[in-house]
């Protein structure tokens, strides 16, 4: 008896040690263009771990970092309006919503946002262009160009008769 209590206390200690580094684990960012914006993918990993004042402060950063990306100004508006949606700042949050959605209206909330967020941002889309989703464009195909009639490359033959008289004898 005095074996098995030992035994019994380290297996449910490893076992607790194991679930707490499987819960430490970092969160996969899913942010889908985080093209090179080390802000942004801070801000997503605070978001993801609900600290959300930081992950504002980020979003600052990524912002002013995202003058040229237009991915990437979508990405923090997106963000920054969860963030005011998970704090109550309902009318701000669908500001932010609608301004991502002016830039690209096909835009969609990350995988695994809460099901009353989604919906927030499905209005946010509804109330700005009628419709609770837009398709993104298709991508042409640029159609082969058409190839010129092909040239014979001999010329014909010419007949006897019809070779000029000097060539004659």
């Amino acid at each position: 008896m005095r074996f098995s209590l030992p035994v019994a206390l380290l297996v449910c200690t490893a076992s607790a040690v194991a679930a707490a580094e499987e819960s430490a684990a970092p969160a996969a960012v899913t942010v889908k263009d985080v093209s090179g914006n080390a802000h942004l993918a801070a801000a997503v990993r605070l978001y993801q771990k609900l600290d959300l004042d930081a992950a504002l402060a980020e979003l600052q950063l990524a912002e002013d970092g995202a003058k040229d990306s237009e991915d990437d100004r979508v990405q923090v508006l997106i963000y920054r309006g969860l963030i005011f949606s998970e704090t109550g700042k309902l009318s701000s949050a669908s500001d932010q919503f609608k301004r991502a959605l002016a830039i690209r209206p096909w835009a969609e909330v990350p995988d695994g946002t809460s099901p009353r967020i989604a919906k927030n941002f499905s209005d946010a889309r509804k109330s700005l262009w009628g419709m609770a989703s837009v398709k993104p464009p298709q991508k042409r195909v640029a159609a082969p160009a058409p190839q010129p009639a092909a040239v014979p490359a001999v010329a014909p033959a010419v007949s006897p008769a019809a070779q000029p008289a000097s060539d004659k004898k």
